[in-house]
């Protein structure tokens, strides 16, 4: 009876630790003619996540998550990842660079490729 309560505790008390750890969070952005579809365009998480993002695209160019300064390479047929901790609470962009953009100005008006939002615990 003593040993099934200890067994009991035990398991119980590895459960907390287990729970303690950052949540991971996975997403996969899929880049087509410079956009993504609707349902990849707000990814949501909590400050202290972990968070991947697995990325591929159709052209190559580079991904910014603007406020992490976070950035990728992407060419087509080589899918990419960026990991990092959701350690700032907000709304951050994603922009796209195709590679083919590279003569015109580098204007941060238009609307993000997605946003990655950053919420408190």
């Amino acid at each position: 009876m003593l040993t099934r309560l200890l067994l009991c505790l035990l398991a119980a008390a590895a459960g907390g630790a287990l729970a303690a750890e950052p949540a991971e969070k996975t997403f996969t952005l899929s880049i087509v003619r410079g956009a993504v579809r609707a349902e990849q365009r707000l990814l949501r998480v909590e400050k202290g996540d972990a968070v991947r993002l697995r990325l591929t695209s159709d052209a190559p160019g580079e991904i910014h998550l603007h406020g992490y300064r976070l950035e990728a390479k992407l060419t087509p047929g080589k899918p990419a990842e960026l990991a990092f901790k959701a350690y700032a609470t907000g709304r951050y962009p994603f922009e796209w660079h195709g590679a083919g953009d590279a003569g015109k100005t580098a204007s941060h008006h238009g609307p993000p490729l997605a946003t990655l939002e950053v919420r408190p615990k």
